[in-house]
């Protein structure tokens, strides 16, 4: 019996009144529809989750014949959880030992690279900045920016110790 001949035939034993009839024909609507989902073959409205997936692009996830699959770690690394690894340094202490102000270069290259020339006064504490990496070189240089001794810093140093003979340096 279909909807339509179950509303002209008077419904449940033709007494029930108009709103109820219309209630109980989208009760039964709502069960066919239900009952459809459930029939294989039968197209389906796509989820949520699949709608972030770019369906008929090869190689990506949600691809025809493509499984949705998470990166594969490689290597040593693969083993390990991630690590919070901490921040680098962004600046280094400058010590000196030595009794007299000294001339530093900070780079590479003195007298032919590119950094920044400074004195460091004697038996002083002061700070340098980095690199974004962690790392800077530390020079000693002579009154014609000749490089007499160096160090270098990198992210686990603390410090660069000017020695007392004030020709020496060291990373620490």
């Amino acid at each position: 019996m279909a909807a339509g001949s179950f509303l002209r035939e008077g419904g449940l034993a033709g007494g029930v009144r108009g709103d109820m009839k219309l209630s109980i024909v989208l009760a039964v609507s709502a069960i066919a529809l239900g009952a459809c989902a459930q029939i294989p073959g039968m197209p389906q409205v796509p989820s949520t989750a699949s709608l972030t997936q770019a369906p008929g692009v090869p190689g990506a996830p949600g691809a025809p014949g493509e499984a949705a699959k998470a990166p594969e770690a490689k290597g040593p690394e693969a083993a390990k959880a991630p690590e919070n690894k901490p921040s680098v340094p962004t600046t280094v202490e400058i010590r000196s030992e030595c009794s007299k102000t000294v001339s530093v270069f900070y780079g590479d290259k003195p007298k032919f690279g590119s950094g920044k020339k400074s004195s460091v006064s004697g038996n002083s504490t002061s700070t340098e900045g980095r690199k974004s990496d962690g790392t800077l070189t530390v020079w000693l240089i002579d009154d014609k920016e000749n490089g007499i001794a160096s160090a270098s810093v990198g992210p686990d140093t603390k410090k660069v110790v000017i020695g007392s003979s004030c020709t020496s340096i060291s990373a620490k």
